[in-house]
């Protein structure tokens, strides 16, 4: 069942989309699933073990499920120096 959610992107990801939030509607029925959904239609080209999610501004694992109408935080990496 399709599920209508909201993604927010930072940083990098953020500007090679061109938005930093957008309504998206999917299947998955985790972050990872998510992912791999996004990256499938070259939404994003990161891989998990180099971004982070958040789903309802808590930060949470690949493996945590979303429902319909959360908001969904994707992050780059951060450098500092």
């Amino acid at each position: 069942m399709k599920k209508k959610i909201t993604l927010r992107y930072f940083a990098l990801i953020g500007e090679r989309r061109g938005t930093q939030t957008e309504a998206y509607e999917t299947e998955a029925g985790t972050a990872r699933e998510l992912l791999h959904e996004l990256q499938a239609g070259k939404t994003i080209p990161l891989t998990t073990n180099i971004s982070k999610a958040i789903i309802n501004n808590k930060m949470s694992e690949w493996d945590d499920p979303i429902k319909d109408g959360d908001l969904v935080t994707l992050l780059s990496p951060f450098s500092g120096g």
